[in-house]
């Protein structure tokens, strides 16, 4: 008899593992649990973090950033090397001929500092050369200056075309090229509505102990990121920027 009931009690333990998952499963179902919910969250999950790594927007390579600072004043600076870039900011590619640089100049500890546009100065390391920035006049004006030049009689170099007669731009020792010369005639010259754009836009001069922000336009063309430094100041209190 004891033989019989030993044998009975190993059956029993040997139930059929699909009954015992069956069991388990209800088990589970009766305390609310749902594995496919589960598996659809994880997915839904997965599926928006891959969208919005997909869509989020790489960075430019002709669009670099830097901030530098002094005892004065902290200077962040957003600048625009391509074209298209350019026309993104203002409207207008200013015909491939600038670069734009965005500054926010932010005074140290309430003080009151003078802003001179004059101040920066952008170069290039491709050949040093160095240039102020221009004005809306310049650059869209009714009086413009038609500058080309030519690296030898043989070759020519496509022009910049800029408005009035104001200085700021200047070449390095590697550009041994000739430069001409001619000033529209303002009478037979429409107003340029982009010289209001331009003007709106620009980095304001004067004094001021809150932050200020605005554009600055380089005449300069065809020049790589890594290439180019903007310089803020005096020697003595310089602040130099490289763009990343």
């Amino acid at each position: 008899m004891a033989v019989h009931l030993a044998w009975w009690g190993r059956m029993v333990s040997c139930a059929p593992v699909a009954n015992r998952r069956r069991a388990a499963v209800c088990k589970y179902r009766r305390a609310g649990y749902r594995p496919a919910a589960g598996i659809l969250r994880a997915s839904l999950v997965l599926g928006l973090l891959a969208a919005l790594l997909m869509g989020s927007p790489a960075k430019r390579k002709s669009v670099g950033e830097a901030r530098g600072e002094n005892e004065d004043l902290v200077l962040e600076a957003t600048i625009y090397v391509d074209p298209a870039d350019v026309k993104e900011v203002l409207g207008d590619d200013l015909g491939g001929h600038y670069i734009v640089a965005e500054v926010k100049v932010e005074p140290k500890y309430g003080k009151e500092i003078s802003i001179d546009r004059d101040d920066f100065v952008l170069r290039t390391d491709k050949d040093g050369e160095k240039t102020k920035p221009f004005v809306g006049s310049q650059i869209a004006g009714r009086e413009a200056l038609v500058v080309t030049r030519t690296e030898d009689p043989n070759k020519h170099r496509s022009g910049i075309s800029i408005g009035g007669m104001g200085g700021g731009m200047g070449t390095g020792g590697g550009d041994n090229g000739q430069a001409t010369s001619k000033i529209q005639n303002a009478a037979t010259v429409k107003d340029n509505p982009l010289q209001k754009v331009l003007d709106d836009k620009i980095l304001i001069e004067g004094k001021t102990r809150n932050p200020l922000s605005g554009l600055l336009y380089f005449p300069m063309e065809k020049q790589k990121m890594k290439e180019l430094e903007l310089y803020y100041g005096g020697k003595e209190n310089r602040i130099s920027l490289r763009f990343k």
